[in-house]
């Protein structure tokens, strides 16, 4: 039964389950929207005493900033959480951007929640409508097994760019992003320093390399007299 609908999300209450399923629209939002729907789906969790949700986030399009973490953990989990909440499941973002988000958000605010994450709709029903005994719980902290990684590399029709494509186990998600983000990162950093790091004297980059090794800068100037 559909309880909520609106521009950005539609929530199903599935009584014999005690379940919400929510569902992300494909639609641009703004941060006063996306908490604006967060407040909603919390006010409906406590009132029904939902146990669990699953939310299907294949069309969410959002990037969580940073800055509201601790607002949705205190303001949405926290109470969510004291309700008897217990279990949630998450159908990927087609968007990697978009998922990043979410699961740096589940990483750095010491979440209440453990959540989910699953390739589809029916495997996240599956595993949240199972039988408590029978659900495995994975831990976003905890460093994925052993795996090997799949990488196909396909030239786009003018050779100008590259389509990659990896394919990895769903468990080591949360790292195999974060650790694609550092390394875009890195090569960010690079590409915008670059120029600056050719136009140091060879006296200065000793300098920087000892900086970098945490050196202050007495020792650094008792090392190069």
């Amino acid at each position: 039964m559909i309880i909520y609908d609106s521009t950005f999300i539609s929530v199903d209450y599935i009584e014999s389950k005690n379940l919400l399923h929510s569902k992300w629209k494909k639609a641009c939002m703004s941060c006063a929207n996306f908490k604006h729907e967060l407040i909603l789906c919390r006010d409906l969790c406590c009132s029904l005493q939902a146990k669990r949700m699953l939310m299907n986030q294949q069309e969410f399009c959002f990037t969580i900033p940073s800055e509201i973490f601790s607002w949705i953990e205190d303001e949405i989990n926290v109470p969510v959480y004291r309700s008897g909440f217990q279990d949630l499941a998450f159908v990927l973002a087609k968007d990697a951007k978009t998922q990043l988000s979410v699961i740096n958000f589940f990483e750095k605010a010491n979440s209440v929640f453990i959540p989910r994450f699953f390739h589809n709709e029916q495997q996240a029903m599956n595993w949240i409508t199972a039988n408590r005994s029978e659900m495995v719980f994975v831990e976003l902290n905890k460093p994925p097994e052993a795996f090997e990684v799949c990488i196909d590399i396909r030239l786009t029709p003018n050779k100008s760019m590259v389509n990659l494509q990896l394919e990895f186990p769903i468990d080591s998600l949360p790292h195999s992003l974060n650790a694609l983000k550092q390394h875009m990162d890195k090569m960010s950093f690079m590409r915008k320093n670059s120029l600056k790091f050719s136009y140091l004297t060879k006296r200065e980059i000793v300098i920087l390399k000892l900086l970098v090794k945490g050196f202050q800068n007495l020792e650094i100037a008792d090392k190069l007299f």
